[in-house]
Parts: C-alpha cells; sequence; structure tokens
C-alpha cells in the first residue's frame, strides 16, 4: 500500500467515488491500464482454477483490485465491489483482508473469491492497513482518522467480534502494522521527514502499546517518512527512501540488521514478501510504485535486491496496497 499517500489525497479520491464523477475524469485510469467492463459491468470477476494458483492482489488508487496469477504475471479477475480498497494482508488459510478507508469497513475474500466472506465495521475510524497474527488468527488494522481525529490500532480477536482499541499519544495515527511470528506486533505513524516516522510495539497478550526506538544503520540515523512495515519470515522489513531496512525486536528492543538496496525506481509505496515456506525468510518481494514513470508493480530478488526481476503494469493504476496469497489446493 502507497502509505506515503496523504489524507488529503486521500479524502480527494473518497469524494470522487462517492459523487457522480465519470470515471474519465479525475483519479480515471488511462484505458490502456484497466480491465475491460468492469467500471462499466461494475461487477467482480476472477478466472476459473485460480484457487490452484500464487495470487498476487493490487488495491489501486481508481477502487479496484486487481488479481494476477504471481509466477505467470497474467490478470486473472479484478474485485469492484469496494469504495476505496487500501492496505491488505492475508491469513494462514490464504484469505484476503481488504481495508477500505472511506466505507469504514474490512473485508474478507476466499483466495480467488469475488464476494467477501466476512465484513467487519470499523467505524468510527478508517482502515488504513492490515496485518494477521498467522498463529492465533487476530486482525490488527492500523486506523489512520488524519489530523482532526486520533486513529488507533484495532485488534479484532481471531478475526471476529468486537475489536479491542489500543492507542498511542506520540503516534496520533497508524499507517502501517505488522505481526511477527511469535505474535508481536511492530506499527508505525509513516511519519514525514518533519516529524520523523515513530514507532510502538505490542508484545504478545500486551495490554498497551508501548513507544520504541527503531534503529537504523548509524547512530545518527532517522527515519524521515516511512513507506510500509511487513515480516519477512525472520526480520521486520521497514521501507524507506527507496530501500529496505531490516530489524529484529526482542524483548521490547529493536535491533537494526541489515539493508536491502533496489535499482529501478525502488520501493516506494506497498510491499509484500513472498515466503512459501513457514519459519524461514522470504525469496522474493513485490513493491508498488507511481510516479512519473507510470504505475507499476516490481518484483525483486530477496534478500539480494538489486534489478527487478520483472515490472507488472497491466491494470495497475498506483497501486496503494499489495498482497500475496498463496495456493490452498
Amino acid at each position: 500500500m502507497n502509505r506515503s499517500l496523504s489524507f488529503g489525497l486521500i479524502l480527494c479520491a473518497a469524494a470522487c467515488l462517492c459523487s457522480c464523477v465519470a470515471p474519465s475524469q479525475q483519479n480515471a485510469a488511462p484505458e490502456a491500464f484497466r480491465p475491460a467492463g468492469l467500471h462499466s459491468l461494475n461487477r467482480s470477476w476472477m478466472d476459473a482454477g485460480v484457487s490452484k494458483q500464487d495470487l498476487l492482489y493490487v488495491s489501486d488508487d481508481n477502487g479496484e483490485v486487481t488479481v494476477y496469477r504471481y509466477w505467470q504475471h497474467t490478470l486473472v479477475g479484478a474485485l469492484a465491489s469496494l469504495t476505496q480498497p487500501m492496505g491488505e494482508c492475508v491469513d494462514s488459510a490464504s484469505n484476503v483482508y481488504i481495508t477500505d478507508y472511506p466505507a469504514k469497513k474490512i473485508f474478507e475474500f476466499a483466495h480467488g473469491g469475488t464476494r467477501p466472506i466476512k465484513q467487519l465495521d470499523d467505524s468510527p475510524d478508517s482502515p488504513y492497513a492490515c496485518s494477521v497474527d498467522t498463529i492465533t488468527g487476530n486482525l490488527a488494522v492500523a486506523n489512520d482518522d488524519g489530523a482532526s481525529k486520533q486513529g488507533n490500532i484495532a485488534i479484532w480477536s481471531k478475526g471476529s467480534g468486537t475489536p479491542k482499541i489500543y492507542g498511542d499519544s506520540k503516534l496520533y495515527n497508524f499507517k502501517a502494522c505488522a505481526y511477527d511470528s511469535a505474535g508481536n506486533l511492530l506499527t508505525t505513524n509513516g511519519g514525514n521527514y518533519s516529524p520523523p516516522a515513530s514507532f510502538a510495539w505490542l508484545p504478545k497478550g500486551g495490554t498497551q502499546l508501548s513507544d520504541i526506538h527503531v534503529p537504523g544503520p548509524n547512530p545518527s540515523w532517522t527515519w524521515g517518512a516511512v513507506d510500509g512495515v511487513e515480516w519477512d519470515g525472520k526480520y521486520f522489513g521497514i521501507s524507506f527512501d527507496y530501500s529496505l531496512y531490516r530489524v529484529i525486536v526482542t524483548h521490547g528492543q529493536a535491533y537494526y540488521v541489515g539493508m536491502t538496496s533496489f535499482t529501478s525506481s525502488g520501493i516506494r509505496g506497498p510491499f509484500w514478501f513472498y515466503n512459501n515456506k513457514p519459519g524461514s525468510q522470504a525469496t522474493e518481494l513485490v513493491g508498488g510504485f507511481s510516479g512519473s514513470g507510470g504505475s507499476n508493480v516490481y518484483y525483486w530478488s530477496y534478500p539480494g535486491g538489486g534489478s527487478p526481476l520483472y515490472t507488472l503494469t497491466h491494470g495497475v493504476y498506483k497501486p496503494v496496497g499489495v498482497a500475496i496469497s498463496l495456493r490452498t489446493l
């Protein structure tokens, strides 16, 4: 998810979607990048047999979620039922959660499914990003409610019921969160270069968020604007300034581990790790990017980095969230 989007841009996108603005006007994707007939028919679709494939889900800024065979890079479906999809996350059953920012809801889709199998009400908060604890099934949602209202972390036990709310006045709003393999949660406000990003930590079974200092490559390091946080199977990956930084947190103390650099445009937006072996480190990374050069989703070797293995452009328009759902059959 492009977590560096400003709240003002999100409101603008929501206003365009909730009014009767024609798709050819503001926030519309070029026709070459849009699945044929999706807007005109206002329907979701999915190719047959995709449950046997690893799938890549991309939330686009034009209100679509496009779905691809991960290895073949082919468009196999699209979800059209959300107002403005944002962050994405996946549970141990390969079900995909997608946050809908202006609707204040989180929708769960089965792997390769076109209709939500669950809907969670996040009101009065606005869901920005999410993460699932693969051990307990708990769903954590980072809420970013803008300058007018403090955000929080909302956690649904086993992904259902009524959420428990965790706040932190230092972070104020929350734009990313990630569980590690032990059920601990790292979150950030995303920050900016002034003030820089701040982080908080919720240990497994903890009752409150604790502010935590996350070091970088040198003692004078400042994070600036962080685009996202994800778990790579061994370490937390933090996206900042087009690169990926690895840290580990032990007993509430964070330690810097290393960095992955990328050529081309690098990471400047949402990202996700490809890892089909639980307990091991991811072997690939996908990251969204939008800028003057267009809108892309890059595939990189991980943790090696370097040049992209592949550049996905078809159907991609200003990606704000990405996730990989592994095949279930």
